[in-house]
């Protein structure tokens, strides 16, 4: 398959996809013991303070977890619309491009608490993508480009009626 040049008209109806993938994702990655809690786990704090957990403040934040917590049933509209527009995918397509959107590309670096200059460092690349959802690395590009194909075509659709 040839690259084809994509006109402006294109590139604007992906970045709208990739931005309803990237809303539907908030929601789908939000935990409600994430609500309220800003700071590094107990890892991170053993890596900051080279082994010795820093003593407590004495400050005690449950006022905050409460007003941070109605984050998570209090979706914006654009969020209970991406997640409708994702449901009506094909599920392996939805899956592609949420795997394209959270992982292909990134880096993702481990780091030894007790060894913090050891680092591991993992390449979410096309083919660890298509190793997470059992399928070869042609399949998974297939399975994002027809994903974000229907979802600039129902974008298109919401937006002509």
């Amino acid at each position: 398959m040839a690259n084809q040049k994509r006109t402006e008209a294109g590139k604007i109806a992906r970045q709208q996809a990739e931005q309803v993938v990237d809303l539907f994702l908030d929601v789908l990655l939000s935990r409600d013991q994430d609500a309220g809690w800003e700071g590094c786990g107990l890892i991170g704090k053993l890596v900051d303070f080279r082994g010795e957990l820093p003593q407590s403040s004495g400050f005690s934040g449950f006022s905050k977890v409460y007003e941070q917590s109605k984050w998570l049933r209090d979706w914006t509209d654009a969020h209970k619309t991406a997640c409708v527009v994702m449901d009506s995918l094909n599920q392996r397509q939805a899956a592609a491009v949420c795997y394209d959107r959270a992982y292909r590309g990134r880096t993702k670096v481990a780091v030894d608490p007790f060894h913090p200059k050891d680092r591991v460092e993992i390449t979410w690349d096309d083919r660890a993508c298509a190793q997470q959802m059992d399928c070869s690395v042609p399949a998974f590009r297939q399975l994002v480009l027809r994903g974000y194909q229907s979802l600039e075509a129902r974008l298109s659709l919401a937006r002509a009626a």
